[in-house]
């Protein structure tokens, strides 16, 4: 547990104090790249001015991943239900995919307005299919035997469903949601460059046209730190929901054996 924790801040300290190096030894202008050091001074000065903005990211955010979460689970029961909704429709909604959700920004908001809609509605786009897939395909693993036997005992199909697909669903939406948390921040920052308010794109917006990237890149280190938050929180509800879910261990690496 140590070494997964000190080998990464190592290796991050060993890049910023190459960076914080380069660009004093190659005079790298700051509107091009600034030193880290003055990146961290610029956090210091804006942090108050950030609240709002983050306050806003995280509501889109949130509120786009539980949307698409709810709407991806609900389209993953009705194809497992309905085999014409699994000819029909799932491959038209995996097509849909092919077409960046950047791209349907415009006319998002133009059908909804620069409000928070447009931006809750983008981030649900993106965050639906990765729920969807897992879900479909965790449904889809399940044993015909479990089946079978709910079938045996005088179950009907509905009973299948609420005995043995759905609750085999579980742990694969929950990867899916994982998935697509890391996605949200991301998609809600894309949302506000393009046609926003406040929030950190807005924010990031204004300080390009400012040419002050040292503020960008502080809104870019927050969209990091916020991802990572978010997804912490999303693997611990999992971890809650299913705790009979082993953990990956993430040291394990290929050809060597965990210790028995």
């Amino acid at each position: 547990m140590l070494r997964r924790l000190v080998a990464p801040t190592v290796a991050g300290l060993v890049l910023l104090a190459g960076w914080e190096v380069g660009v004093r030894i190659w005079g790298v202008p700051a509107f091009v790249l600034p030193p880290p050091s003055r990146v961290v001074v610029t956090a210091v000065d804006v942090a108050p001015l950030l609240g709002g903005d983050v306050l806003t990211t995280l509501t889109e955010a949130s509120l786009g991943l539980l949307v698409g979460s709810v709407v991806g689970l609900l389209l993953a029961v009705l194809i497992a239900v309905f085999p014409w909704v699994s000819d029909t429709v799932y491959p038209l909604v995996t097509l849909t995919q092919t077409v960046p959700t950047v791209v349907l920004a415009p006319l998002l908001i133009l059908w909804a307005g620069f409000g928070l809609l447009p931006k809750v509605v983008l981030v649900a786009l993106t965050a639906f299919f990765p729920v969807l897939v897992a879900s479909v395909t965790a449904m889809a693993a399940v044993e015909a035997e479990h089946a079978e036997m709910i079938a045996g005992l005088g179950g009907t199909r509905r009973h299948q469903l609420w005995l043995v697909q759905l609750p085999a669903s579980v742990p694969g939406a929950l990867g899916g949601l994982r998935v697509a948390a890391t996605y949200a921040i991301g998609a809600a920052v894309v949302a506000e460059y393009l046609a926003g308010q406040s929030g950190l794109g807005v924010f990031i917006q204004r300080s390009r046209k400012g040419y002050e990237v040292d503020q960008i890149l502080v809104a870019v280190a927050l969209v990091s730190l916020l991802t990572g938050l978010l997804f912490l929180l999303v693997d611990g509800f999992a971890r809650i929901v299913t705790p009979w879910q082993r953990p990956t261990d993430l040291t394990t690496r290929p050809g060597r054996t965990s210790p028995s």
